[in-house]
């Protein structure tokens, strides 16, 4: 598997402090964060966490996040925009549908989009 040269370089980076599994589609690359600390108001203390980076990053960015399918907030909630049950890799993931205001790859990168979905989780709504 080939991945792009810049998305290849920053999951290197971040296998430092994440063990990660990466596999990929025909558009995609599929990046699992395995065992992810979710912090206090969730049900769950760590979920994988599954991104789909475009093929053609950095030109295109990662958007919206999953998580393990079962995952609550502390009073048994679905987050806010966290309905959705999708499969991916034969699998069941809850969709957070959070989206980035905008991806500019000339500063963009893993490590920020990484940051986004922990200030996400940290907003626990």
């Amino acid at each position: 598997m080939a991945l792009p040269p810049r998305l290849e370089k920053e999951l290197e980076e971040l296998r430092r402090e994440h063990v990660l599994d990466i596999g990929e589609d025909a558009d995609f690359v599929t990046v699992i964060f395995k065992n992810f600390p979710l912090g206090n108001g969730f049900d769950m203390s760590h979920s994988d966490i599954l991104l789909r980076v475009p093929k053609s990053y950095p030109d295109a960015g990662p958007d919206m996040f999953w998580t393990d399918p079962n995952l609550h907030l502390a009073g048994g909630q679905i987050p806010q925009s966290a309905e959705a049950i999708e499969n991916h890799l034969n699998k069941p993931w809850r969709r957070f549908s959070w989206h980035r205001q905008a991806w500019n790859p000339s500063v963009d990168n893993m490590h920020g989009h990484m940051e986004f979905i922990r200030k996400r989780l940290r907003e626990k709504k």
